[in-house]
């Protein structure tokens, strides 16, 4: 429950730089969309952080370029991972901020809205002319098109559906 409350946002401590960016990313998310609730989970390496987000059990991870290409290519070090499709929200110099393609559209636009204006990410922007493709949410906040519409909230799990025997 914890997750579907909070835009976590992944990084590791293998990465130096991501931890401290991330937690700027949060605190900008936070003021700039209070909603968001975003928080930083921290993994140990850079291959659980990628496992994380190719079994989707994170939604926005911060990777650098090297790394977010390597796992959209199933490349060393993330081979046993298989080519992983991703999507890019925001660039911040050598990191991305990525997310798989399903997720919501919505969210993306917001999220690119909201770190777009945030003052202390003024050299940062949108991942045009990536080679990481930008999402399609991030997309159409770049082109001016208006937030996509919220997405349909999941059915209730029924009770006892995490139950273990």
């Amino acid at each position: 429950m914890y997750r579907r409350k909070h835009l976590l946002i992944g990084a590791c401590r293998a990465d130096a730089p991501s931890y401290p960016l991330a937690k700027r990313i949060a605190a900008a998310l936070q003021r700039e969309l209070p909603e968001s609730r975003a928080r930083v989970a921290r993994a140990r390496d850079r291959f659980r952080l990628a496992s994380l987000i190719a079994t989707g059990q994170l939604p926005a991870v911060l990777f650098s370029r090297a790394d977010a290409a390597a796992l959209r290519d199933g490349a060393p070090p993330f081979e046993s991972l298989g080519p992983t499709p991703l999507a890019a929200l925001f660039r911040f110099g050598a990191h991305r901020l990525v997310c798989r393609p399903d997720f919501s559209a919505r969210h993306a636009w917001l999220i690119a809205r909201a770190l777009s204006a945030a003052a202390e990410f003024a050299g940062a922007g949108l991942p045009a002319g990536d080679p990481l493709p930008a999402h399609r949410g991030v997309r159409e906040f770049a082109a001016g098109a208006p937030a996509p519409p919220a997405d349909p909230e999941p059915p209730p799990e029924p009770p006892g559906a995490h139950a273990h025997p």
